[in-house]
């Protein structure tokens, strides 16, 4: 008789640890809403894009860095801004069992690409290696009446300044206004540098996948923050004042694409 409540004590246990790793294997399989948090030493992040690459869902945290999103045990979740280094975090049972998750980020470094500073050079300079220096004139390539001396020609020196003047007004005018255009020329030129490093600083993804700018339109966009001040923060190496311009002007930009659907919260 003792043999057989030994037997069904053993056997007791046995179904309640089976149905205990049961009911704890469901739980990991069943996808929960966790609460996350983005940080960097201690500090929050705002604006990180955190995806959940098994189910494709994703969010962006909020100004406590704060971020909620559905996951199970086993996904992976990716995350993005543009100051901080990606990262890729495997979801743990441990994080499925205290529904919270923190995600440390890493500062982004940039490394600098070696310059080479040489004297510069006049536009007028002739390498002696190539060309020798001799004096070319109409002497040396014995042009007719290259040694006759021009005579003075008093007509054009008797003319008065009010005899030409409406002459040298036009000419003035069409100086000047000739100046304008270049100098308006280099302006544009150097605005349009300025905008293509911008461009090339943040890369297409922050665009098209952070601000929803089609790719097409990011030039038009970007001429479309000039007002907004982005060439003065860009020109201080504000870049945190430069991404919040571009992410407020976004907002307002009407050539964007948006997908409701992978966004859970709203910001």
């Amino acid at each position: 008789m003792s043999v057989f409540f030994v037997l069904m004590k053993k056997h007791i246990f046995l179904l309640i640890a089976s149905l205990f790793s049961l009911s704890l294997l469901s739980q990991q399989n069943e996808s929960i809403i966790i609460n996350g948090k983005i940080v960097v030493d201690s500090t929050a992040i705002e604006h990180a894009h955190i995806i959940n690459k098994t189910t494709l869902k994703g969010t962006i945290s909020n100004k406590s860095g704060v971020f909620k999103l559905p996951i199970r045990v086993g996904d992976t979740l990716f995350v993005s801004h543009i100051n901080f280094e990606k990262k890729e975090v495997i979801v743990s049972s441990k994080n499925i069992a205290n529904q919270n998750i923190l995600i440390q980020l890493e500062a982004l470094s940039h490394v600098l690409n070696e310059v080479v500073i040489k004297k510069r050079k006049s536009i007028f300079y002739v390498d002696p290696e190539i060309m020798p220096e001799h004096i070319v004139n109409a002497t040396t390539l014995k042009l007719p009446y290259a040694n006759v001396k021009a005579t003075k020609n008093e007509e054009i020196t008797n003319l008065t300044f009010t005899s030409v003047s409406i002459d040298l007004v036009n000419l003035i005018n069409s100086l000047n206004g000739k100046a304008k255009k270049e100098r308006e020329l280099k302006q544009a030129k150097l605005k349009d540098k300025r905008l293509y490093k911008i461009r090339k600083q943040f890369t297409d993804f922050f665009f098209t996948d952070q601000l929803s700018i089609e790719k097409q339109y990011i030039n038009q966009f970007l001429n479309y923050c000039l007002n907004s001040g982005i060439l003065y923060q860009y020109k201080k190496g504000n870049m945190i004042r430069l991404t919040e311009l571009l992410l407020k002007e976004s907002k307002t930009f009407p050539h964007t694409q948006i997908d409701e659907d992978s966004l859970l919260t709203k910001h």
